[in-house]
């Protein structure tokens, strides 16, 4: 009987924090909005899916085939993901009010935020949209496989892939509005903006070619993108009330 009992309450227990926790801490305005309250399960799922196909199941399905060429795909992506990434470009420039939330160095309190206001709302779901659109990102890597182009995916890029959506999970669950991940999406978008453009045109042959030379100043963007991120953030923490274990985890996200 005790022992029914106590299995019983350990049960309830996992499914508490498998479920229900999710819902009940976090930030009020987000934690219930579809793909987060149910925890950081679903992205870990899709996650582990990306890592299983890109490592193993893509390599093995193409190892006695020829390389899909995949043109209009990749012009239709890549020009879809110019304007994605334009659009959110614009976006957080409003996050973080033109660079004046650069200066706030404080962690939002949760019993500061605003929870139902029309300006919170788009706010949050612009957030939102913006994370998703984290998932269309993995499609890179799966082309990469398609095409055969292994030596693109090096342990940076996969990383970098896999760790952003869990980041965005991190952020939207527990308390959105931090400027130093608006400052990330600003720069990350702007780079993304610069890299899926070289993409769409590489796409249209080798006549155009000769006119993508600025496609050498790509890792150099990249690279200082990285080291404005990383000076900020370092700052941030010096400064602030940050969480630590959060800070580090987003501090070993590279380019």
């Amino acid at each position: 009987m005790a022992a029914n009992l106590q299995s019983e309450n350990s049960n309830r227990g996992i499914r508490y924090y498998v479920s229900q926790y999710w819902q009940e801490n976090g930030d009020p305005r987000s934690n219930g909005l579809p793909l987060i309250r149910e925890g950081p399960w679903p992205t870990l799922f899709v996650i582990g899916i990306y890592l299983f196909f890109v490592t193993r199941m893509g390599p093995s399905m193409m190892r006695k085939r020829e390389p899909y060429q995949l043109r209009w795909p990749m012009l239709i992506y890549n020009t879809l993901m110019v304007i994605i990434n334009g659009y959110f470009l614009i976006q957080s420039m409003y996050w973080l009010d033109f660079g004046r939330e650069l200066f706030n160095f404080r962690m939002p309190r949760l019993n500061e935020l605003k929870l139902h206001t029309n300006e919170a709302k788009e706010f949050i779901w612009s957030c939102y949209l913006y994370w998703l659109t984290k998932f269309i990102d993995l499609l890179d890597t799966v082309f990469f496989v398609l095409r055969k182009k292994y030596n693109q995916i090096s342990l940076l890029h996969v990383y970098h892939h896999s760790v952003v959506p869990i980041l965005g999970w991190l952020y939207l669950w527990y308390r959105v509005g931090i400027p130093a991940i608006s400052l990330f999406s600003f720069l990350n978008s702007a780079v993304h903006v610069m890299m899926y453009s070289y993409y769409a045109l590489a796409a249209l042959g080798p006549r155009i070619q000769p006119y993508l030379w600025w496609k050498r100043y790509l890792t150099m963007i990249q690279i200082i993108q990285f080291i404005l991120l990383i000076s900020y953030g370092v700052a941030v923490f010096i400064v602030s009330d940050y969480p630590s274990g959060p800070f580090w985890f987003a501090a070993s996200q590279p380019i």
